[in-house]
């Protein structure tokens, strides 16, 4: 056994040390030597492609680099790993450093396909590089409306007024508005970044994607037509919307689209930056109520399995109180659930899912008290088994009890 692990060391060495890389169609692909390797009989060897992430979320920036690099000194002790930098701006948020800007809507990098805030992204990679952490991208979708105007926004449809309006945000499943988001994401991947962390806003709710072309493809595709009557059933007595069976196969369409989209967005910004990793925003019922996610969000986990590399997994505690008007103690234990299901989808890589940590009440914009996250952390038994974001910074994060847990 020794033996045969030697020889696979040597020829690892001996053929990375002769291999060059090329763009030509007959060059080795790499994963799939990987995987043949996996497969061997050799014992106590293990490939792991996906690094367990300790990540935090940051909204905004301090006001100067000082605090900021005093802030990363202490994360750095505490055990995160990774920071995950907002570099969009959607008009109303608050802007990093806290700087005036006329500029009500942009990003936070350099490109010539939208309005540049400031290249904030530029300051702060060197400086979390040389605290040696992983650093990713936190960036907008289908609200990267920055070409005044023209591209194609969504259509949706209201069952209870029974009329047709251009909702918030572009149509994902346009072609030329994918076109725009990649070169928008080829630029963000231009920078020496970890990954890209794709805000929610790239998901479709349930009565969105009414546009022309998309009911074309859909029945070109599938045989089937598309018409409101045919997707929601409305009583009038205000008991709200159900759905015909034929809105679920419109859904599954869509998320399968989507799906599409992001496995393209993926491969084109890996020829840029082979090393990336994507991340996808989903909600906490993508695990727990999959059918509910579908209906509304067009969330499929299974469709992403093999596109994204992290999934993103809003399991933010307080939001699910209110969500779901249950107590604090079945919040956990839910939460809880919801660890063992992740886990039940990625058994041999559970830190494909990135599990974020609520500490601030969105309501009330306060922070949540650290006997509270303390208990949510230990009662989510198997947790640590998974990557874990705490979102969002600020407010402070509870030091203390997150050293506990983040270090080894």
């Amino acid at each position: 056994m020794h033996k045969l692990m030697k020889i696979i060391v040597a020829f690892l060495i001996s053929f990375l040390a002769i291999i060059q890389p090329t763009k030509s169609s007959y060059a080795l692909d790499f994963d799939e030597i990987l995987k043949d390797i996996q497969n061997l009989p050799v014992e106590k060897i293990s490939f792991k492609k996906y690094e367990k992430l300790r990540a935090v979320q940051i909204f905004v920036l301090p006001k100067t680099p000082d605090e900021l690099e005093a802030q990363m000194k202490i994360w750095k002790e505490v055990g995160i790993n990774t920071l995950i930098l907002r570099v969009f701006h959607n008009e109303g948020d608050r802007y990093h450093f806290f700087l005036n800007s006329d500029i009500k809507k942009g990003v936070y990098f350099k490109t010539y396909k939208a309005p540049i805030i400031v290249d904030a992204l530029a300051y702060f990679i060197p400086l979390a590089k040389k605290y040696g952490f992983k650093v990713f991208a936190w960036m907008t979708t289908r609200y990267a409306d920055f070409k005044n105007g023209t591209l194609e926004k969504v259509i949706a449809y209201s069952p209870e007024k029974k009329t047709y309006y251009t909702a918030k945000g572009l149509n994902i499943l346009s072609d030329e508005v994918q076109k725009y988001i990649i070169s928008l994401y080829l630029d963000l991947s231009a920078y020496p970044i970890d990954g890209i962390l794709l805000q929610d806003d790239l998901f479709l709710r349930f009565n969105e994607g009414f546009d022309h072309k998309s009911i074309l493809r859909f029945k070109e595709e599938t045989n089937l037509d598309v018409t409101p009557e045919m997707l929601f059933n409305t009583n009038g007595n205000g008991n709200g919307i159900k759905y015909n069976e034929h809105f679920w196969k419109w859904r599954k369409w869509k998320s399968k689209e989507i799906a599409k989209f992001v496995s393209n967005l993926s491969k084109e910004v890996k020829k840029i930056n082979p090393s990336i990793n994507i991340a996808v925003n989903l909600t906490y019922e993508s695990i727990t109520h999959p059918k509910g996610a579908l209906a509304w969000l067009a969330h499929d986990i299974n469709e992403f399995k093999n596109v994204s590399d992290y999934f993103s997994l809003m399991a933010y505690h307080r939001q699910i109180m209110d969500e779901l008007k249950i107590s604090l103690e079945d919040t956990l234990d839910y939460l809880d659930n919801m660890v063992e299901k992740s886990i039940e989808y990625f058994p041999e890589e559970p830190e494909r899912v990135l599990f974020k940590i609520q500490i601030k009440d969105w309501k009330t914009n306060q922070a949540i008290d650290e006997k509270e996250i303390k208990r949510l952390i230990h009662s989510t038994k198997n947790l640590k088994k998974m990557s874990i974001a705490i979102v969002p910074y600020p407010p402070e994060i509870p030091y203390e009890t997150v050293k506990d847990f983040f270090i080894d």
